[in-house]
């Protein structure tokens, strides 16, 4: 078999291996790296409350919206934490997942391993029509937490 017909056809085992991840909608033993799996504890879902705590500002995501280029597409970055509180990653504690949601429909997910980023994803989305964005975080000891901007 020729080189590169062998990366293709991984390629595609590949990529159909990591749909069911991105296409679910349930955060239910959210965990694709198995090897982690005992690492993340909590799934229990949170928001920020009136007066927020420092945990609270470390776990929400703050979503940062850019201009508009040529092609129609906005660059959206979210990081986890707000007003300079920022969660840490360790190989204990660590943000796993980062998501966004545009009108409550998943356009993408990112995942971490353990100690390997800070928890920050930047998408380039067409926000056309758009109403709302949603990020969504997960954290391996303190649950799943989300933010809404409206547009």
């Amino acid at each position: 078999m020729k080189r590169r017909d062998a990366l293709k056809i991984g390629a595609f085992g590949l990529a159909a291996t990591a749909i069911p991840a991105v296409a679910s909608s349930s955060y239910e033993g959210l965990n694709p790296y198995s090897k982690y799996r005992d690492k993340v504890i909590n799934r229990n879902r949170y928001s920020m409350s009136e007066k927020p705590t420092k945990s609270e500002l470390k776990h929400t995501p703050e979503i940062k919206i850019g201009s508009k280029d040529a092609k129609g597409y906005t660059l959206v970055e979210i990081t986890i934490g707000q007003k300079g509180i920022l969660h840490p990653s360790s190989d204990a504690h660590w943000i796993d997942f980062i998501e966004l949601k545009a009108d409550g429909k998943l356009i993408d997910r990112v995942l971490f391993e353990p100690g390997k980023s800070m928890g920050y994803a930047a998408f380039k989305v067409k926000l056309d029509g758009v109403k709302s964005l949603t990020a969504v975080e997960g954290c391996n000891l303190h649950g799943i937490w989300e933010h809404t901007v409206k547009i």
